[in-house]
């Protein structure tokens, strides 16, 4: 699987609940104005265009899955800043929470890069052997 703008990479609300533990998230379609699938969408662009600007193609990740859960959290963080989890709590506190988890999760599967001036990846920076003709 390869992360790509414009997909989701979590693809269903039920991969968020497992994810996440947050239930009834499917009652908030009821009313017809909130599609969930876009907002998985509009969710994963924002973990993509993040990784992006730390300099990371996510199109090159061998491992995109391992951002699923930033992509949950970041889900539930926009559904709490626009009121829509149930809570004890405004709004913009359960947001806050919620994104906070996702940038935790960001930062422990976010690949550590050395000094720009070093090798990204095993490949970079080797010599290529060529062997001379005889």
């Amino acid at each position: 699987m390869t992360f790509r703008r414009g997909v989701a990479l979590v693809p269903t609300v039920r991969r968020v609940v497992q994810l996440t533990g947050v239930q009834d998230l499917k009652n908030l379609e009821a009313t017809g104005e909130l599609r969930l699938e876009e907002l998985l969408v509009t969710s994963s662009d924002g973990v993509y265009d993040r990784l992006m600007a730390d300099g990371i193609d996510p199109r090159s990740l061998t491992n995109p899955e391992v951002y699923e859960r930033v992509v949950a959290y970041a889900f539930l963080g926009a559904l709490a800043a626009q009121a829509y989890l149930d809570g004890q709590e405004d709004a913009a506190t359960v947001a806050q929470r919620q994104f906070a988890l996702s940038d935790r999760f960001y930062e422990q599967v976010k690949p550590r890069l050395s000094d720009a001036r070093e090798p990204r990846v095993a490949s970079e920076g080797l010599p290529v052997v060529v062997n001379p003709p005889r």
